[in-house]
């Protein structure tokens, strides 16, 4: 964890090292980052993943689209297994990062 090139100070994010992975840069939300968590009073995050995730996690009430970047922002977990969720997405998120995660559920 780094800090954030896009949030509040005191948020930690998540980058790619340059040269990893084949993502387009349209799926960082600045530089090299896919995801930030914001400071521990809120505990929630942002996190780079393509539609049909987000449609899905929306569906599911983790969360909503930022209204400016093209990211979902994630309700911070209260429990074990909301945590585990967001771990999943978390890990999404990554895969979209490196170019493992394709844009439509059709492809």
């Amino acid at each position: 964890m780094a800090p954030t090139l896009v949030s509040v100070s005191h948020a930690r994010a998540l980058h790619l090292v340059e040269d990893f992975g084949s993502a387009p840069p349209n799926r960082f939300q600045g530089g090299r980052e896919f995801a930030h968590l914001h400071p521990h009073h809120d505990g929630s995050l942002h996190l780079s993943l393509p539609d049909w995730v987000i449609d899905q996690a929306v569906r599911s009430g983790w969360g909503v689209p930022h209204p400016v970047q093209d990211a979902f922002l994630v309700f911070g977990p209260r429990d074990r297994t909301e945590l585990e969720i967001v771990w999943h997405l978390v890990q999404l998120s990554y895969a979209w990062a490196i170019g493992d995660l394709v844009a439509d559920t059709s492809q």
